[in-house]
């Protein structure tokens, strides 16, 4: 095969593996299949044009064409020509494909379903990926650079994932850059001619050289590292990975820093983190003097556009040190005070704190942190929440319905609020808001009659398998389809009361926890929570929860909102559910028949729940950092120990001998044991296979004991060498001279030697290597033998030279019958 068609094939291929960490990011493995096919496309239009000996520029050129083609198959707009050729029209619609998914990435968390926008993207990324490597690898000649497009790619699941990214399809992305620069380099020393090693012996084409040997195993060795040092705790000192990976999760689980918020939707990371299959403590409260706290709160989205709420950049505000000034409420309001300690863990690592308002006085928090009144948000550029412990002091206002609804009328011309009372027109949403409010006066009574509507009486389910969705449009099938989650319920709810010219954004933070300890309790993933502040003049933003109070575990009612049904939740026995959903489809359903197998607070009376909770525990701790530390261990001991396990099993079978033949004529052996010729008899084979095997045996103890072996010497001469360098004396002596004896009859006389004692001659030679070799020598030899070592190396040489021959001949054949050369011939001799 010509080189350059065999390093197309291989450029094709390690692009391909490349691609493969996206499978963090999709749901399904669509993306996979499409992007295989295209990058076969491409793959197979180089070979036929590079067999064609066009110019260097032609097949990258013919490969683009053929991958705007793929795509325009796969992602039709029905506009194309003779339905495969692009027009304006494919243009146009691959455009609006990038334009929705530039839009959905702030929508979505990971893992995404097959959405088009998604696909195509990724798809068109593949195949970029593809013709670039190609390029660099085969009309450059330079694959080293492949690897830069080759690690972009490796970017996308390590920025976007709100997880732990698998580490195998790394490794399988690395091995594909390994086989391209193996492959070239390879056809580089072909070029030079015939090669000998230094013994002069011929080594074929697709041997590796020893040079080349030594750079695979140092490939292997680093990324071998690079993989699997991240899972060992102790391998970096504390703090490393969480400063380096601060805007990625901290713990590696947790929710990325998101920079005040606009870089990250929290639509999305909320949606993520509820969805997960297991929960995560984030945060560990324990209320001092407050038996029913509301939510604690982080953040709060306060632009609506037509895509949906978005966090404003947050640049006001004071060190906490400088105090918190005063709520809104006036001294009518009755406002108790309270305090307590909030630890958040390392699963929550983002430039928000978690507090309860309206505080009045953090303890150990640095000046790093400021507090925004206009958002009553404690926030930090420099720092992340990870690993925070503070005290708060907070004011609780005590507001009733009569107070709301003898509010002071809102100011439209007031600056700070007249851009949070607007939205996008809609107008289904625009419909329904005029339906609820109509005839209504106040903004108490506005705002209760909007609350209403989500009310599990009107059809509303709760539900977290619906996605992040809070554009114009799907809130409008929201509020049809009356299926989603918090968040849906928040943003649609705030969405609602700004087309009703009432101010409102939306909250994020925790809902009460159902694991408690005393005044403690502690928060997790599944507790996160998304709700809507409603503001009333005079009393300031108040929270508003319209999600169901039976599908939060946690849910609190306000005093100025009693809600029915919150009753069920006062104990916080319910833990939100994870990657299940809603735990009862039936709006009706009470919350103490939710499903709470996700909540770690809870136990069981009954075997199963036992059982249940013993697998949890074990799976908790296989997947902690100690399990994983453990498995670690374990698995590099297992592969630590399968040098020495193959020796010994290697040693076994060699030293079993057969049975001793019928003793014939003596022959001497020198000073040491006798042996006996074996009369003409079946036995012939076996005693002949018994002195193959202790020889061999011998010449493995050698190399392990790092005595050189000349395979050009015959046995006598080895032995001889063996006595006067080694200096065997005695047992050792006689034993090896046995052996030799043995291996020279079996190998030249007609009839071999036998006897029982070569067993214990191979004792006595090894225990003779061992007293003369160092203490390094005979830890090697016993633990991680070197016979065992160059004989895998061996294997795995000539198995992938066979492999490689293999797949060059296939390849030759096929190339040489589809050869245009090969047909334009036929053709002419006709």
């Amino acid at each position: 095969m010509n080189q350059r068609k065999h390093l197309t094939l291989i450029a094709a291929g390690s692009a391909f593996l490349a691609s493969l960490p996206l499978v963090n990011v999709f749901d399904h493995y669509t993306w996979a299949v499409r992007s295989f096919l295209v990058v076969a496309v491409m793959c197979g239009v180089g070979l036929v044009v590079r067999s064609m000996r066009a110019p260097a520029w032609a097949p990258t050129g013919a490969m683009a064409l053929a991958a705007l083609l793929s795509l325009t198959w796969l992602y039709r707009s029905h506009d194309e020509f003779l339905g495969v050729l692009p027009s304006p029209g494919t243009i146009e619609h691959f455009g609006q494909l990038l334009r929705t998914a530039s839009e959905e990435m702030s929508e979505y968390a990971t893992p995404v379903g097959d959405r088009d926008g998604f696909l195509f993207l990724a798809t068109l990324g593949v195949a970029v990926v593809a013709l670039l490597v190609d390029f660099f690898a085969v009309v450059l000649r330079r694959p080293a650079l492949a690897g830069l497009p080759m690690l972009a790619i490796y970017s996308v699941p390590v920025t976007v994932d709100t997880d732990t990214t698998s580490p195998l399809p790394f490794a399988l992305g690395a091995i594909g850059f390994l086989w391209l620069l193996v492959t070239d380099n390879v056809d580089r020393v072909r070029r030079f001619g015939r090669r000998f090693t230094g013994d002069g012996r011929d080594v074929d084409l697709w041997e590796p050289s020893p040079l080349a040997s030594a750079g695979q195993r140092l490939g292997l060795i680093g990324i071998a590292v690079a993989v699997f040092i991240p899972f060992v705790p102790f391998a970096m000192p504390a703090g490393i990975l969480d400063s380096l990976g601060a805007g990625g999760g901290g713990g590696g689980a947790g929710i990325g820093n998101g920079k005040n918020g606009k870089s990250v939707s929290m639509f999305a990371l909320l949606s993520g983190q509820l969805t997960r299959d297991k929960a995560f403590d984030m945060v560990k409260v324990t209320n001092v003097d407050d038996d029913h706290p509301f939510y604690l709160r982080f953040n709060v989205l306060e632009d609506l556009n037509s895509r949906g709420f978005a966090a404003r950049p947050i640049t006001g505000g004071a060190a906490v040190s400088n105090g918190f000034g005063k709520p809104e409420w006036g001294p009518s309001v009755k406002a108790t005070t309270h305090q307590a300690k909030i630890e958040v863990t390392n699963e929550l690592a983002i430039s928000f704190m978690p507090i309860y308002t309206w505080p009045s006085k953090i303890d150990k928090l640095s000046n790093q942190w400021s507090f925004d009144p206009k958002t009553a948000v404690v926030y930090s550029n420099k720092d992340t929440t990870a690993k925070k412990t503070f005290n708060i002091t907070y004011q609780r206002a005590d507001i009733t319905p009569d107070q709301l609804r003898g509010a002071a009328p809102l100011n439209p011309g007031d600056p700070a609020l007249k851009d949070l009372a607007t939205a996008p027109g809609n107008p289904f949403v625009k419909s329904k808001v005029d339906e609820r409010i109509k005839g209504l006066t106040t903004e108490y009574d506005k705002v209760k009659a909007l609350y209403d509507f989500f009310s599990p009486d009107n059809g509303f389910v709760y539900d977290t398998s619906t996605g992040p969705d809070t554009s114009g449009t799907k809130i409008a099938d929201f509020l049809q389809n009356k299926r989603g989650y918090c968040a849906q319920y928040a943003a649609a709810f705030g969405w609602m009361l700004r087309e009703a010219k009432i101010p409102a954004r939306v909250a994020f933070g925790f809902a009460r926890g159902g694991n408690r300890s005393g005044n403690t309790m502690t928060l997790t993933n599944f507790n996160l929570h998304a709700w809507t502040e409603v503001y009333f003049p005079g009393y300031g933003w108040l929270p508003f929860d319209a999600t169901p109070s039976t599908a939060i575990g946690g849910s609190v009612a306000t005093s100025y909102l009693p809600t029915a049904g919150t009753a069920a939740n006062d104990d916080d026995q319910l833990n939100r559910p994870g990657a299940n959903g809603n735990p009862s489809t039936d709006p009706s359903a009470p919350a103490a028949q939710a499903d709470t197998h996700d909540n770690p607070g809870n136990t069981g009376s009954s075997s199963n729940s036992a059982d249940a909770s013993t697998g949890t525990k074990v799976a908790d701790f296989l997947t902690s950092a100690a399990g994983v530390t453990l498995l670690s261990v374990i698995v590099l001991a297992l592969l630590l120990a399968m040098p020495a396990v193959a020796r010994n099993r290697t040693r076994r079978r060699r030293l079993t001998f057969a049975a001793p033949a019928p003793v014939g004529t003596p022959v001497p052996t020198g000073d040491g044991p006798t042996m006996a010729v074996i009369p003409d008899s079946g036995v012939l084979l076996a005693a002949k296979q018994d002195a193959h095997r202790a020889w061999d045996e011998l010449v493995d103890t050698m190399v392990d004991y790092r005595v050189p072996v000349d395979e050009a010497e015959t046995p006598r001469a080895t032995v001889e060498r063996l006595v006067k360098k080694e200096r065997l004396r005695d047992q050792a002596e006689s034993g090896a001279r046995l052996i030799s004896t043995a291996e020279e009859h079996a190998r030249y006389a007609r009839q071999p030697l036998t006897g029982r004692e070569l067993k214990s001659a191979i004792s006595a030679v090894e225990s003779a290597f061992a007293v003369n070799a160092t203490r390094k020598v005979r830890l090697m030899a016993r633990f991680l033998p070197p016979s065992v070592l160059r004989r895998w190396r061996t294997s795995v040489s000539t198995g992938s030279s066979g492999v490689a021959v293999s797949m060059g001949r296939g390849w030759d054949a096929v190339m040489r019958t589809l050869s245009v050369r090969r047909m334009v011939t036929r053709r002419a001799d006709r």
